[in-house]
């Protein structure tokens, strides 16, 4: 299915429905923009994110996949406060979004808005690259509508030559000093390295990093993170729920549990040196679902069953972007972007994303096609060879070209 058709009907026609239903999408004045009163069940647990001094909600929103203004202004309501983006998330339409709709709604001042940037493609000059990123941050403030943003990350960052790169930090320095950013922030998927410098540079304010239970073994990660946050960098983190409730094997059953999604979110969250999530909801359903977390982390029976059943790592397949595959690949193929490029194509729904990822990846998909089977293994539990062919039937579809 094309992804602007599942949009359509996800985005259109599923929010009539959850209208009707008070239990899951609230009061349907909300809908219309006009004032709900909530039942509270407790209240929304906060903490402060690092040096920065911000106290947010420890569920906030990563907007990445929604399409929908509606969304937004219902998680608003809810007590969502931080809001997530990024220049390359449909192609700045997303920030364009997120622009609109605190635009209209008149609580810049309320809400804490990051975006990020990437430079991999950026020339290798300094001064060129430092250049090439204000340009580009002054393109996001000014599809956002704002002057400036509460975070500003250096976006993607894997290896430790990025994260200490001139240009780049340069370029975060002079926007910080020139008031265009409140805070810089790093985003990584090589966590132990990435953030391990981080720590040493002592420059940046925020990481965003991968945290969920598939990697609840890796104790050098839930360690570097740790170690990040007592240096008084605030922790926020992402791929909570480990790519969401879609099952990324088609042999599997499709669907997790509704409450495969609350535990998920709340064992990332029950390390208290986290300060924020940021799942990538895109329906009203999963925005209700979600922020209940935020007043209380306590597990129910049906979170201690399913955390319990230990099948769920395996069958997740979840990429931890180790990159140790990369040592079994003749091409040295970056399979860690490939991997990802599949979970945003599968498991996200979000085509777009994965096409920019997939193009990303040097070398690429292309590099595989003259291999006859792959050799490479993962040291986790990923079918490497299967998602590969897999990406390479999306790739030639309409859903990724």
């Amino acid at each position: 299915m094309k992804n602007n058709e599942w949009n359509r009907r996800e985005f259109i026609v599923k929010p009539i429905l959850w209208a009707g239903a008070a239990r899951v999408i609230g009061k349907v004045e909300s809908l219309l923009g006009n004032p709900v009163n909530e039942s509270t069940n407790g209240a929304i647990l906060q903490r402060t994110l690092g040096k920065t001094g911000i106290t947010l909600p420890v569920v906030s929103m990563g907007v990445m996949n929604a399409d929908i203004p509606g969304l937004l202004r219902r998680a608003y309501e809810l007590g969502i406060r931080h809001f997530d983006t990024a220049a390359g998330y449909q192609q700045g339409r997303n920030e364009e979004m997120v622009g609109n709709v605190f635009k209209e709604m008149g609580v810049r001042d309320k809400v804490v808005i990051s975006t990020k940037l990437p430079s991999r493609n950026f020339p290798s000059n300094p001064a060129e690259s430092k250049k090439r990123f204000i340009e580009g941050v002054e393109a996001s403030l000014k599809r956002l509508q704002m002057d400036h943003v509460d975070i500003l990350y250096h976006h993607a960052v894997d290896s430790v030559e990025e994260a200490r790169a001139e240009g780049p930090l340069a370029a975060l320095q002079s926007l910080k000093k020139e008031g265009k950013t409140r805070f810089i922030g790093i985003s990584t998927h090589k966590t132990v390295d990435v953030l391990s410098e981080a720590i040493r540079l002592n420059v940046f304010d925020v990481a965003l990093v991968m945290l969920n239970y598939t990697m609840a073994h890796d104790t050098g990660i839930l360690t570097t993170i740790e170690r990040a946050a007592n240096s008084g960098i605030g922790i926020v983190a992402m791929k909570t729920q480990a790519g969401g409730t879609v099952k990324p094997d088609p042999k599997l059953p499709k669907e997790l549990p509704p409450a495969s999604q609350t535990a998920l979110l709340k064992w990332t969250l029950n390390h208290e040196f986290v300060t924020t999530a940021i799942p990538g909801f895109s329906t009203y359903e999963h925005l209700e679902q979600d922020f209940a977390v935020a007043r209380s982390l306590s597990y129910t029976n049906e979170e201690e069953r399913f955390l319990a059943d230990k099948s769920f790592t395996a069958e997740t397949e979840f990429c931890q972007q180790c990159g140790e595959c990369r040592k079994d690949c003749p091409k040295e193929v970056d399979i860690p972007v490939l991997m990802r490029s599949h979970m945003y194509a599968v498991q996200y729904r979000n085509m777009g994303l994965a096409r920019t990822t997939l193009a990303s990846a040097v070398p690429g998909l292309d590099a595989c096609t003259t291999c006859e089977s792959c050799p490479v293994i993962c040291r986790n539990t990923v079918q490497i060879a299967r998602k590969i062919a897999e990406l390479g039937v999306l790739s030639r579809s309409e859903m990724v070209q």
